[in-house]
């Protein structure tokens, strides 16, 4: 008898189990059947949900320079966790460095800057995104709303909307955003239309990339796009590039070449940037120290 019912078991067991695996194959079907989630907006977008120092808020005055200089910081993409991407920026990190740049620096945009009549005395910072990953609206967004910082953000219309980037809403959103006293805190800008070389390109192409990324931006969010941010960097100093930029409507091109020069000395259309990359604040601190010769 207990052969018997052992021999059953044993014949039904496969069965069992075949069962069991296609209701898993099943399952993970489904899953991958069921329509993507591009986008996502936090619960609350008031306030990031994850905060790894207490405040940016600045406590001490800007120091005072007799020769103050501008530093562009560039950013891609802001996660929460480490990586080794050199273009993920993790939170921890990113925050000291808001920390870092606001008790140092005032932050501005690259109008105000350029229209800047009245000699400065401090050190003024652009902070800049390339590219409009969805980490911008995720993070950097209910972040900056709180502190009230500013952003600049370079966009490349033809990645709007794909998986992985803000969607025009969130773009219309950002820039649409003021504060209590009406200060915008989001500008975009371009970064060309398809995110080519731009120094390899011909005359035509050059100025299909810059006008129909302006245009597009400008359109999307109603407000004028008068700075261009080099993809890879690529064509720095070109006359071909400065010319078309200058006849599409441009004041600025800014540029990946790694340097802070005296206010007074700024070019606006070989405007440089520090990119910075997966490594720690303090790294990221000395570096610009070194920069600035301070």
């Amino acid at each position: 008898m207990k052969r018997f019912v052992l021999c059953i078991m044993l014949l039904t067991l496969p069965g069992l189990l075949f069962s069991n695996i296609l209701m898993e194959e099943q399952a993970a079907l489904e899953r991958l059947t069921t329509p993507q989630v591009r986008y996502w907006k936090p619960a609350m977008p008031d306030a990031l949900a994850v905060h790894t120092v207490s405040s940016l808020q600045r406590t001490d005055r800007i120091p005072i320079r007799k020769n103050p200089k501008l530093l562009v910081v560039l950013y891609h993409n802001i996660v929460f966790g480490r990586t080794g991407n050199v273009y993920n920026r993790d939170l921890y990190n990113f925050e000291h460095d808001l920390a870092f740049l606001n008790r140092n620096f005032t932050l501005t945009n690259f109008p105000d800057f350029l229209q800047q009549e009245n000699p400065a005395n401090t050190d003024h910072a652009i902070i800049t995104f390339d590219d409009g990953d969805l980490s911008l609206y995720a993070i950097v967004y209910p972040l900056f709303r709180q502190y009230a910082l500013e952003a600049t953000i370079f966009l490349v219309p033809n990645f709007i909307g794909q998986v992985g980037y803000m969607s025009w809403d969130q773009v219309r959103e950002m820039s649409n955003y003021r504060t209590a006293d009406g200060r915008k805190l989001f500008h975009f800008e371009s970064h060309s239309l398809t995110h080519r070389m731009m120094g390899s390109l011909t005359e035509a192409e050059i100025y299909t990339e810059l006008r129909e990324s302006k245009r597009i931006i400008e359109e999307e969010t109603g407000f004028e796009v008068t700075v261009l941010a080099l993809p890879f960097g690529h064509g720095a100093g070109d006359a071909r590039i400065i010319r078309a930029a200058k006849e599409s409507g441009y004041t600025a091109i800014r540029t990946s070449l790694e340097q802070a020069l005296p206010l007074n000395q700024v070019d606006a259309w070989m405007i440089g940037a520090v990119n910075i990359e997966n490594y720690s604040t303090d790294v990221m601190v000395s570096k610009v120290l070194a920069l600035l010769g301070r």
